[in-house]
């Protein structure tokens, strides 16, 4: 996969925390600064019942991705995904790229502690196995 999600400068974003909550439905977080609002941050939320009529009508039957700021939302539309070293790597169907605000092959660095990257590898495998089988990337190399 290639491709480089530049910030207004042009340098790959580098997000610099990460963490999860399981309180309701399962959500893994990366976020660009701990102490600026308006800074870029990934959500990435499990699916949490996807047999539920209303879901499959309304296509919320997957997994989730919200970017903030802005809340923007999408429900899959992730066809590969891959953590190597310290960089996240996304490959996103132009529709979801277009819900979300980002390129369609975006890529991040990684400044998060061993812990946390392992954290964010096995949050990224549980979201993005949730919901619909044909929404699972088909590269999911994490």
């Amino acid at each position: 996969m290639g491709g480089d999600t530049p910030d207004a400068d042009g340098a790959i974003l580098v997000l610099l925390d990460a963490g999860e909550d399981d309180t309701d439905v399962y959500v893994l977080g990366l976020r660009q600064s701990v102490v600026d609002d308006e800074s870029l941050s990934l959500l990435f939320l499990e699916c949490d019942d996807a047999e539920s009529q209303q879901k499959i009508d309304l296509g919320m039957d997957t997994y989730c991705l919200v970017v903030d700021p802005g809340q923007a939302t999408a429900y899959g539309g992730v066809l590969e995904c891959e953590v190597t070293g310290r960089r996240l790597r996304l490959a996103l169907t132009d529709e979801t790229a277009d819900e979300l605000g980002l390129p369609s092959r975006p890529e991040f660095a990684l400044d998060l502690t061993e812990e946390q990257l392992a954290m964010v590898r096995r949050g990224l495998r549980r979201v993005l196995t949730s919901g619909r089988p044909d929404d699972v990337p088909a590269i999911l190399g994490v």
